[in-house]
């Protein structure tokens, strides 16, 4: 099969992946490597980065469980098994079907392993409207994307981290909320 090697030694098939696959240590660490927009952006910014924003941003609203604030950091997790492919060719191409379908599947599975809830009704919202903010940040605002239709940029700046604080700063939210959710 198509096994990928993980950095904590895993041997993962990303679409036949199991619960006892997927590593928190390795989501970090591939997600701080990452960089958001398939690489066209002004500055290095990771996936681990937006994924700890959401994360903030949800926890900042109130009235989020722990259970959904993890849902919140891992909502990209897919990512660092997959890679990811750019928006516009994710969601209006055949690749982007055959790829979705894939996504959908390790999601589930990573849903499974971390006890996620369903929240992408709390998490999407936030998502986009970062994603509005990222666009302006880190690339030109030059043409239209409709995947941002009615997303209201917040009034945020984003200073962007370097893959080494990127990983800190997942790992150390991804152990409080684990924390939390231990009681």
């Amino acid at each position: 099969g198509p096994f990928i090697q993980t950095l904590s030694g895993r041997r993962v098939n990303p679409l036949d992946a199991a619960p006892e696959d997927i590593d928190p240590g390795d989501i970090a660490r591939a997600l701080s490597n990452l960089c958001r927009f398939g690489g066209h952006s002004k500055a290095f910014y990771s996936v681990a980065q937006h994924s700890a924003i959401v994360c903030d941003l949800l926890e900042q609203r109130g009235g989020a469980t722990p259970d959904e604030l993890m849902a919140a950091l891992l909502h990209d997790a897919a990512e660092a098994y997959l890679g990811d492919l750019p928006h516009p060719l994710k969601h209006r191409s055949e690749l982007g079907a055959a790829f979705r379908a894939a996504e959908k599947r390790l999601e589930a599975v990573i849903a499974e392993r971390f006890a996620l809830p369903e929240a992408a009704d709390k998490i999407k919202p936030l998502d986009r409207a970062l994603l509005a903010t990222e666009r302006r940040t880190f690339s030109e605002v030059t043409w239209h994307w409709p995947e941002l239709d009615g997303a209201e940029e917040l009034d945020l700046d984003i200073e962007p981290w370097n893959a080494a604080r990127a990983l800190r700063e997942f790992t150390d939210r991804y152990e409080r909320i684990d924390a939390l959710r231990r009681g």
